[in-house]
């Protein structure tokens, strides 16, 4: 059932008012639109169809050169103002391009590959790389999608505009990073193997799903958009393994087919959080089986609330520290090592 077309707009430009000017201005203009109403109003689902149609239009612009190109800085460096007649190219734009924008609109996922959260695994992994019994460890994101945080190793980052880390010269992530001793941010060790394991993969190295992920960012978001193009250039430099599939089946298989006397980190980033409870302790239960056999260290987020955990086990025990407190979107980072755990 469609929920009510003028309410999911004006909602829409409400919410998004700051994070995108522009997509507050449209949202805005299409919620008293009744050509756009009569074409658009099956599709209005939920509050997420809303998003999914502006980033359904914005992939379109990808592959239809338009006028529509010079108000969103996808485009340009400088943009022209958004006016009546803007709205107008914008309208013409969606009612020439309508099967493909409603087919992306019906089809798209919301799910955003945000590069700079790689960043996260700098203090983690520095943390996990001093207790492993081996200089070779193997790395594995559960939920990976494009598989871009698994080249974190390749990045370069500033942290609290004092300390760099890694090849800053191409891709540069800033960083704030709270109660870390900075000494402790050395270069960065490379993985013997890399595995993404994810329900749903997108391969970033075919265009038609790298302009979809491109499309899920405002069009202001230009600092996460180049990283996501350096971060797709290193990418096909440096290739991972990407599994699809049943994600606890492949990393069950992954963790089996690696070498013994090798350490395994497994993590994810915001990734777990609508898993049914069932599925958080099959997923458990399968990584405490697995450590019996062999060195294993659990990254999570999301599982026992919004802080970063670690989970390790010595001597047949389990134990678990809060590493991390994770803003995603301002690029925060708290650490909460030595501090009490509550769950």
């Amino acid at each position: 059932m469609s929920f009510k077309y003028r309410n999911l707009m004006l909602s829409y430009s409400s919410v998004i008012d700051r994070k995108s000017p522009l997509y507050s201005d449209i949202s805005k203009r299409m919620a008293d639109d009744k050509e756009l109403k009569m074409l658009l109003s099956p599709l209005m689902t939920g509050p997420e169809a809303v998003p999914l149609f502006m980033s359904s239009v914005l992939y379109s612009l990808y592959y239809h050169d338009d006028e529509l190109r010079d108000y969103y800085m996808n485009f340009n460096d400088f943009v022209k103002p958004f006016d009546d007649d803007a709205y107008g190219l914008f309208k013409s734009f969606v009612q020439r391009h309508r099967d493909m924008i409603i087919m992306m609109t019906t089809t798209g996922d919301l799910k955003k590959n945000i590069v700079e959260r790689s960043s996260l695994l700098v203090p983690v992994f520095h943390r996990i790389v001093k207790e492993v019994s081996s200089c070779r460890f193997n790395v594995i994101e559960v939920g990976s999608k494009a598989g871009l945080l698994l080249n974190y190793d390749w990045y370069g980052y500033t942290f609290n505009k004092a300390v760099s880390v890694g090849d800053t010269e191409h891709i540069n992530i800033k960083v704030k990073l709270k109660g870390y001793n900075h000494s402790l941010l050395k270069p960065l060790e490379h993985p013997h193997m890399k595995y993404g394991i994810s329900e749903s993969v997108t391969h970033i190295e075919n265009d038609d799903e790298f302009y979809w992920m491109l499309s899920l960012l405002y069009p202001e978001e230009t600092k996460r958009r180049k990283n996501l193009l350096k971060a797709r250039q290193i990418f096909l430099e440096h290739p991972v393994t990407m599994l699809e599939g049943d994600e606890l089946v492949l990393l069950e298989q992954v963790i089996d087919e690696l070498p013994a006397d090798e350490p395994i980190i497994i993590f994810h980033v915001h990734h777990t959080k609508n898993w049914s409870d069932e599925k958080k302790a099959n997923f458990l239960s399968l990584i405490s089986r697995k450590a019996a056999d062999k060195e294993i260290y659990h990254v999570h987020h999301q599982l026992f609330g919004s802080d970063i955990f670690l989970d390790y086990f010595n001597e047949g025990y389990l134990k678990r520290e809060k590493l991390a407190n994770f803003d995603l979107d301002k690029l925060k980072i708290e650490w909460l090592v030595n501090q009490p755990l509550k769950i």
